[in-house]
């Protein structure tokens, strides 16, 4: 699932945030003031990556000049 943080900068987007609240299209979760952030342990972004180009280490072609 992602997280975003966001600040309302307007009372009209705060009115269709709490709409789309109650059509169930979003997820409005309180965030924790403190910034405390749970630690990221070993190994829990794996299987994040799905592809990798067969040429993913080749050079560019855009930096010939600079190699």
């Amino acid at each position: 699932m992602l997280t975003y943080e966001v600040t309302i900068l307007e009372p009209k987007a705060e009115a269709m945030l709490d709409e789309m609240e109650k059509e169930k299209l979003i997820e409005i979760a309180e965030h924790s003031a403190n910034g405390k952030k749970k630690p990221l342990q070993r190994g829990c972004m794996k299987g994040l990556v799905l592809y990798m180009a067969d040429d993913f280490d080749a050079p560019l072609d855009d930096f010939e000049d600079y190699m």
